[in-house]
């Protein structure tokens, strides 16, 4: 342990009133003054003055020098690190404390012109996280990108000539040249090594001014080429993303137009396939509708082939009849229309007596005309058969219409032509 780190634990002691934790104080201390960068910090006590006026008890100080490393030169840069009763729920407070020979450089970013310290690594201060030794890293590192001071030249006052000395006795004489002699060769020696100091301080302080214009030159430099890079990398950001603009576009538009047509034949499609599922409905209902039409029609056909056979068959009967030798030339008058069925009888019927009617009331009319009866009894007569001819005339056309039906009900379809509508008439043989 240093002679400084081991000097702390009084100064801890006496201050112990002061600080809150002061073990934490006295560990942070420590670990500071045995560090490479607080090597050169002896601990002390003294008031801390407020920004607002007013002033701490006396608290820790850290005083002494940090160094910095400017450009592969290492500087010692003066500084004062007080620790505040607060400590360490608040920051240290440090102040850079420029000699004669140095001066705070106006407008630097992390140092006033008072000499306080402000850095992000204060301003982000946290007790359990941050110490000392990392702010003595910080501040080093820092001042080394950026120092805060530079150097200035200081004024030597030259010697004024003095009057010659009085007139002594020769020992005082002599006792009085050598002490003026030994005096002027320490005032020359404390003078040379002034001057030395002075030229090294001035020989720095120009090197580091010309390497800020230096670094001031490659900045600008290097911001003008950032700023034309950056000016070119816009204009390539702008013209490739008007480029991918246009060519998503274009592509958006195939696409839509594409999508369109696409859209339009599968609606053209759908219409189509409907039309083609109704042709085919349509077309089976018909295949259906022509196979029962074809099955009536098969049906017709056998009705009219057992009819043939009949009629036939009744044919050779009277034939063989005729042959036999039967004299009466008289046909009979009922063998001359056949009905096959009930409806056909009814029908014949209703006919026969709607012509007998007629020729009734024909045969009235020529009785009237010759005067064998009155015309009372003509129109009474008339009357009579008129009305039953038009009762045989409406029985006739409600059978054919029942006749009709039955028909349009057995085949599901209109009327086969190939069924007669009321009677089969035979021809007279």
């Amino acid at each position: 342990m240093s002679t400084a780190a081991a000097s702390l634990s009084p100064l801890i002691h006496r201050l112990s009133g002061i600080y809150r934790d002061p073990q934490r104080v006295l560990r942070d201390a420590e670990s500071l003054l045995s560090s490479p960068l607080g090597n050169h910090l002896r601990p002390t006590t003294e008031p801390l003055l407020n920004n607002d006026g007013t002033s701490t008890p006396p608290v820790l100080v850290l005083s002494g020098t940090l160094p910095m490393t400017y450009r592969g030169v290492t500087y010692n840069l003066p500084i004062d690190v007080f620790l505040p009763p607060p400590y360490p729920l608040r920051p240290p407070t440090v102040f850079v404390r420029p000699v004669a020979t140095m001066a705070i450089r106006e407008n630097h970013r992390h140092v006033a012109l008072d000499g306080q310290v402000y850095l992000p690594y204060l301003h982000e201060w946290r007790p359990n996280t941050h110490d000392l030794t990392e702010l003595a890293v910080w501040m080093s590192s820092t001042f080394g990108s950026d120092p805060p001071c530079y150097s200035r030249p200081v004024a030597i006052s030259r010697p004024t000539t003095n009057p010659s000395p009085p007139s002594y006795p020769a020992s005082v004489n002599s006792s009085y040249g050598s002490n003026a002699s030994a005096n002027s060769s320490i005032d020359e020696q404390r003078r040379i090594e002034i001057e030395r100091e002075i030229a090294e301080a001035n020989i720095a302080a120009e090197a580091a001014r010309n390497a800020a214009i230096e670094e001031a030159r490659i900045e600008r430099q290097a911001q003008e080429l950032q700023r034309q890079h950056e000016e070119q990398l816009s204009s390539l950001r702008v013209l490739a993303t008007s480029k991918a603009q246009d060519r998503v576009r274009k592509v958006f538009d195939g696409m839509r137009d594409e999508l369109r047509r696409e859209l339009k034949d599968q609606k053209v499609l759908e219409l189509g396939k409907e039309k083609i599922e109704q042709l085919l409905r349509e077309g089976q209902k018909r295949k259906n509708l022509l196979l029962k039409e074809n099955s009536s029609i098969d049906e017709a056909i056998h009705s009219l082939e057992t009819w043939i056979d009949a009629v036939e068959q009744h044919k050779k009967k009277i034939e063989e009849e005729n042959s036999s030798g039967d004299k009466d030339d008289q046909r009979k008058v009922d063998v001359l229309a056949i009905p096959v069925d009930t409806y056909s009888a009814q029908m014949l019927a209703l006919s026969s007596e709607t012509a007998a009617i007629d020729d009734c009331i024909y045969f009235l009319d020529r009785s009237l005309v010759k005067g064998n009866i009155t015309l009372d009894v003509f129109l009474k007569e008339a009357r009579k058969l008129s009305k039953r001819q038009f009762m045989a005339k409406v029985s006739s056309a409600c059978r054919d219409i029942d006749l009709h039906c039955h028909l349009r009900s057995t085949s599901s379809t209109s009327c086969n032509p190939f069924v007669p509508s009321f009677c089969h008439i035979i021809r007279l043989i």
